[in-house]
């Protein structure tokens, strides 16, 4: 019996259905609905949803399918075409502006007399706003070392302190931890550079000490170039110029210098092997 009475749920779910919807034939005035309307409406308004939409997608797919035409294909080819041209160009102009800049690093070079370098890409960066530690794409496989100097077109950037079989790590000249024997291009007057643990929020600064006390000419836009003693920078490489001359001061920081590398757009860079003695 149980097995009967569940064999006919089927058929009084269909036959209830079918006859809902005849009571909605019967019943339609083409005006307001009625109460039992409204609910078999309510009912049948989410399968019915339901249903247009599937029928709606497919519709749809089928219509784009046999709809294609030739043109359409042509369109979508020459877009592709387009796109693979765009981006092709795009490499073009970023080998160009790569070009560029290892051209200048070589007329660098010759202008500084430096006749043994590698050159190296910028691969990565420390945390933080400073940059001050760089690491780049050339280690000892090449002939790097510690305490090699690193350059770019527009002067020192900073020192080798740390190097693998195909890296190095450069630290950059405004860091704490350096200290570049200097001379006032201007005056030949000879000091130290030195970075800046806290440059209150400034990357690009320096501090100069130990400029001789009968020394009072320092102006502010005084070129500072590497002054060659201790044997670590070749003499002559352009370190920054003076922003800020100090006078009366017992911190002993005789002036500030705005660096000649932008440390936050560094690329392509130029290790010194062996410098030259230019100046």
């Amino acid at each position: 019996m149980r097995r009967n009475a569940a064999n006919k749920k089927p058929l009084i779910i269909t036959a209830a259905a079918a006859a809902l919807l005849l009571l909605l034939v019967l019943l339609g005035r083409g005006g307001r609905a009625g109460f039992v309307e409204n609910a078999a409406g309510t009912v049948l308004a989410p399968i019915q949803k339901a249903a247009s939409a599937v029928t709606g997608a497919v519709g749809g797919f089928f219509r784009n399918l046999f709809n294609t035409t030739d043109a359409d294909i042509e369109n979508a080819k020459l877009k592709s075409e387009l796109a693979l041209k765009n981006r092709s160009l795009m490499e073009l102009e970023e080998l160009k502006k790569e070009n560029e800049r290892l051209r200048a690093l070589l007329d660098f070079s010759s202008s500084a007399g430096i006749e043994s370098f590698v050159t190296a890409r910028v691969i990565g960066r420390s945390p933080g706003v400073y940059f001050r530690v760089f690491t780049l794409d050339a280690g000892r496989a090449k002939g790097v070392d510690v305490n090699m100097p690193v350059v770019c077109p527009e002067g020192l950037v900073g020192i080798v302190t740390e190097v693998g079989s195909g890296w190095c790590k450069v630290t950059a000249v405004a860091d704490s931890s350096v200290s570049v024997p200097v001379m006032v291009e201007r005056t030949r007057d000879t000091c130290i550079a030195r970075g800046v643990l806290n440059a209150s929020g400034d990357q690009n600064r320096m501090e100069l000490h130990y400029l001789p006390a009968d020394r009072s000419d320092l102006v502010p836009g005084d070129a500072l170039i590497t002054s060659g003693i201790g044997g670590v920078y070749p003499k002559g490489l352009r370190l920054g110029v003076v922003t800020e001359v100090m006078t009366g001061e017992k911190s002993g920081v005789n002036a500030y210098i705005a660096p000649s590398a932008d440390f936050a757009h560094l690329e392509e860079l130029m290790i010194i092997t062996r410098g030259g003695e230019n100046g």
